[in-house]
């Protein structure tokens, strides 16, 4: 898959060239050096037919043939000549003699030198392979390969062009010096696949493409021999120093050798230390390898445990699960994070909890998987008193609330029936006894809300968001017609939900309750809203219950430990287990919780949204990556 600066390149080029994809490990290279190409090539304001045709044919005196090959594919329409979409391309018999172009001879050359000097500022561009073009291009390569004669070809080009012009030249002359050396220290760089296939259907193009280039003048020749028998003088002296520095090499390889020992060992007894069981697994997630500790857990030998049949240790209602999540890793290159049970050396099932993480070459291929298995039995028996103890809570709390809603209509059944013996009018008697009746019915209504919110279930099941709402809602009632608190509701969502509802009704009570305590004792506005939604980054349909308050909102240093457990700001009226404990059970059903809040003083309060998907899920094996959790101030 192309990254977006791969993208930007190849729709300017209409082609992707391998040479800006040599520098994957620091993408910031790439970057730079496309926007070098940019600035001094494809937006550099000269035509850009002249620009690809002297790219071309300065590029026949560079010993890599990888530049020659390239923009010779640019200008004959493979791709776009100096990235210009409005540029035509020109054809291989167009283009051959400016391949087969040399630096011209002594008298050739002083016959263009006194043609560029004679010209004055031209209008650009020059007809291809006419004398004035062959002229400019040959004094452009003098400057460009720095010959003796480089400084009257610098003359004449500055009679051809206008001081600007003749810098945007220069500048063109530096990219293409830098795609050379670039080309040069990269022999890895091979031609595309259009490229192979223009020179294997041109044999004229591949001969002068793929022939040696082409060389410089003799006089520079020559100069460059010199240069290289004075060094050779000073070859012995040379050598001797690599000698001493050989010695100090291998002396400081030793040395090296040393504290690399040092440090696998450091690193071996760490790993040891650690609650963490190392293993790796090859790009396809096949194990290879499972630390002894991990083996000594299960009863397993190395061989017993590697490839896929490690699974056979896992709990059958979460091998399903594992699999899956560990096959999407492997084919989405996404780390690997799940907890799960397994069977131990006795027997017995314990929590563990995986995590995993590719290692990638420079082509983005994954190497090898290196993972880490934890035994997490110990935290998940905490995690359970802990919930259980606030579910005790939760009941002491519904206790309360239960006997203060039953106790107002228990009060006026039985003052109506004192009154209905105190009276002889049968007429009374009967109204008496209808308002008792009705009395009891509320409390009979109270007890049944009270049986469905408490309701416990095993498995997913149905439910409406508005019966989830008015049951988490009746266990406040009380306090809510005692306060100065209005509540608004709004319901827009139909269809039920698959969830373990008796949870999910705990962890709204919860939200509800911190609303409604947030708006004691100065009052305000309660909004309970419910409506059908789609989570944006997983794509899943379900419903989006809103609490909103217009409470004093929450302080910014408080959001940050929100979620965290035991922290609380109620002080000994709460033990900072609600939100903790209620954030698991939204997590549990593949849900997502999000908060906002303020606190402007023209608008404040706090909104909390609950996400629950429609489809049903399991309790086992919910892997923190599939966990969706968000919280913004």
């Amino acid at each position: 898959m192309r990254t977006p600066l791969e993208s930007d390149i190849a729709a300017r080029f209409g082609v992707l060239p391998n040479f800006f994809r040599l520098t994957t490990d620091d993408p910031q290279i790439t970057e730079n050096l496309w926007k070098f190409a940019q600035f001094a090539y494809l937006d550099n304001p000269l035509p850009s037919l002249m620009k690809e045709r002297l790219f071309v044919y300065l590029s026949l005196f560079c010993k890599v043939r990888y530049c020659i090959a390239r923009h010779l594919g640019f200008l004959v329409g493979l791709g776009r000549p100096a990235g210009d979409p409005q540029c035509l391309p020109q054809s291989v018999k167009e283009v051959l003699p400016l391949l087969r172009r040399d630096l011209p001879s002594q008298s050739d050359w002083d016959r263009q030198l006194a043609l560029c000097t004679g010209l004055g500022v031209v209008s650009l561009p020059p007809v291809p392979d006419s004398d004035q073009e062959k002229a400019i291009f040959a004094c452009a390569a003098h400057v460009f390969l720095k010959t003796p004669d480089a400084p009257r070809a610098l003359h004449a080009l500055k009679c051809v062009f206008d001081a600007e012009t003749l810098e945007y030249v220069k500048l063109l002359l530096a990219f293409i010096r830098t795609a050379h050396y670039w080309t040069e220290i990269h022999p890895e760089l091979v031609l595309e696949d259009d490229i192979n296939q223009l020179l294997a259907t041109h044999e004229a193009l591949a001969s002068c493409v793929l022939a040696t280039a082409v060389e410089l003048p003799e006089n520079v020749l020559e100069r460059r021999v010199s240069e290289d028998l004075t060094s050779l003088r000073n070859l012995k002296e040379r050598h001797l120093r690599l000698e001493q520095d050989y010695e100090v090499l291998d002396s400081e390889h030793h040395r090296t050798e040393d504290r690399l020992f040092e440090k696998e060992q450091d690193l071996h007894y760490f790993v040891a230390l650690g609650t963490q069981i190392p293993w790796t697994a090859d790009p396809h997630g096949k194990v290879l390898y499972v630390d002894p500790r991990w083996l000594a857990l299960v009863g397993l030998s190395l061989e017993q445990a590697i490839g896929d049949q490690w699974l056979q240790v896992v709990h059958p209602d979460d091998e399903v699960d594992v699999r899956k999540a560990w096959a999407h890793s492997v084919s989405s290159a996404q780390p690997f994070d799940i907890e799960y049970r397994i069977r131990d050396v006795s027997g017995v099932y314990i929590w563990v909890c995986s995590r995993a993480v590719p290692r990638h070459n420079l082509d983005s291929r994954i190497l090898k998987w290196y993972g880490t298995t934890e035994n997490i039995e110990a935290r998940k028996a905490t995690e359970s008193a802990i919930l259980q103890s606030e579910k005790l809570a939760a009941l002491g709390r519904l206790a309360s609330s239960i006997a203060h809603e039953i106790n107002n209509p228990l009060e006026a059944v039985t003052n109506l029936l004192y009154l209905s013996q105190t009276t002889d009018e049968p007429t009374k008697v009967k109204e008496f006894l209808r308002e008792a009746d009705k009395e009891l019915r509320r409390v009979s209504m109270i007890a049944a809300q009270t049986l469905r919110f408490h309701k416990q279930s095993s498995r997913p099941a149905p439910i409406t968001c508005e019966e989830l709402i008015a049951s988490s809602l009746s266990l406040y009632q009380g306090r809510i017609s005692n306060s100065s608190v209005m509540v608004e509701i709004r319901v827009r969502a139909n269809r039920p939900i698959n969830c373990l509802e008796g949870d999910v009704r705990q962890a709204l009570a919860n939200f509800i309750r911190n609303s409604v305590d947030a708006l004691s004792p100065q009052g305000g506005q309660l909004l309970l809203r419910g409506r059908e939604g789609t989570h944006f980054a997983s794509g899943q349909k379900g419903l989006v219950i809103t609490i909103a308050d217009t409470g004093p909102g929450i302080a910014l240093g408080v959001m940050s430990h929100l979620f965290k457990p035991f922290f609380t700001t109620k002080g000994e009226d709460g033990n900072g287990l609600g939100l903790w404990i209620s954030r698991d059970i939204i997590v549990r059903q593949q849900g997502q919780v999000t908060i906002k809040t303020s606190q402007n003083s023209k608008y404040h309060g706090t909104v909390v949204s609950l996400f629950l998907p429609f489809e049903p899920v399991r309790r086992e094996a919910i892997g923190a990556s599939q966990s969706l959790f968000a919280v913004a101030g």
